[in-house]
């Protein structure tokens, strides 16, 4: 099979390499349409800790074609998608339904070869099956989806809420669009004015330059979901937030951030970090389905799989939001 190989940081190759057999509780998937997120550009610069050569990317769509020995829940023909963060199954927080952050879970991309490839395994558990009627270049949405779902649900917001989104990349963007479902209305804030025209496209009633927020929007917002993974942004949160105000944090910012526990204290904010998902796929599928979500104007680029190296090297441009690749 082609296969996108990361062989070193910063370069990546197209190999053949064999087609992988399912092992007991896996399915052997046919993929057709990937997505680039950037936590595969973080890979790609070698910003975490792989075993190279792997194949990186674990946003697909495909087609199950074999069945590895004891799955029973999917069969050979089905179109799904692959929840890619497979939990060992027998620690406490798994058995509690938290397996988003068990310690031993395994990285689809990251820990083991990913979604850039004309075939993936993935444990039976953690695949989705899809609707005939949602197409491949929406139903890749899933899982970002899925990640913006987890968080909204932590501290949803009601129809007359405030709700500020801070970030304008492809999380923040469909954060916005499913707290927008509630009735609420949605302001977004990002140093990019390319994103924040989007994010118009997309809902949000206003947007903001994080330089000027703060002097007009003291104590305004009841919800904040902040999707930037900047600690300054996050301090900039406290003070933007009404009291009694929530506060969601959705990225792993780069550095530490100063917390002012006075502010949280006296305005007594509910603070929340949402990691990745849990049992929320199922919930974005269904959003996608009903078409509450606006995914052709994510779309920045599609590339076929040749040009990986291409979208990857490109990926932190502020027009690139969602980049597809065709398998």
């Amino acid at each position: 099979m082609k296969a996108a190989q990361l062989v070193e940081p910063g370069k990546i190759t197209i190999q053949e390499t064999p087609i992988p057999s399912p092992k007991p509780g896996e399915v052997l998937i046919r993929t057709s349409v990937a997505g680039l997120c950037g936590s595969d550009h973080s890979v790609y610069h070698g910003k975490f800790d792989v075993p190279l050569p792997v194949i990186p990317g674990h946003e697909a769509i495909g087609t199950i074609v074999e069945l590895g020995e004891g799955v029973t829940n999917v069969s050979v023909g089905q179109r799904v998608t692959i929840q890619p963060n497979f939990g060992c199954g027998v620690c406490p927080l798994c058995k509690s339904g938290h397996d988003n952050i068990c310690p031993s879970k395994i990285r689809l991309g990251i820990d083991t070869n990913g979604v850039l490839a004309e075939y993936v395994t993935a444990p039976s558990r953690y695949v989705w099956a899809l609707p005939a009627d949602l197409p491949d270049e929406v139903a890749v949405f899933t899982e970002p989806l899925a990640v913006a779902v987890h968080g909204v649900n932590m501290l949803p917001p009601n129809k007359d809420d405030r709700v500020l989104v801070m970030g304008a990349g492809i999380v923040g963007l469909l954060a916005l669009q499913v707290a927008r479902i509630s009735g609420a209305e949605i302001t977004a804030c990002d140093l990019e004015q390319t994103r924040l025209d989007l994010a118009e496209k997309l809902g949000a009633s206003r947007t903001l330059g994080e330089r000027d927020a703060l002097d007009a929007f003291h104590n305004t917002f009841d919800v904040i979901y902040d999707t930037s993974g900047s600690p300054a942004a996050f301090e900039l949160a406290l003070q933007l937030a009404a009291p009694g105000g929530k506060i969601v944090i959705f990225s792993l910012p780069s550095q530490e951030a100063s917390l002012n526990i006075q502010t949280i204290v006296r305005k007594e904010l509910q603070i929340k970090g949402s990691m990745i998902y849990t049992d929320e796929f199922p919930q974005a599928i269904e959003i996608l389905q009903k078409g509450q979500i606006d995914t052709e104007l994510m779309v920045s680029d599609r590339l076929p799989l040749s040009e990986v190296q291409k979208g990857l090297d490109n990926f932190a441009l502020p027009r690139r939001i969602k980049i597809l690749v065709e398998i």
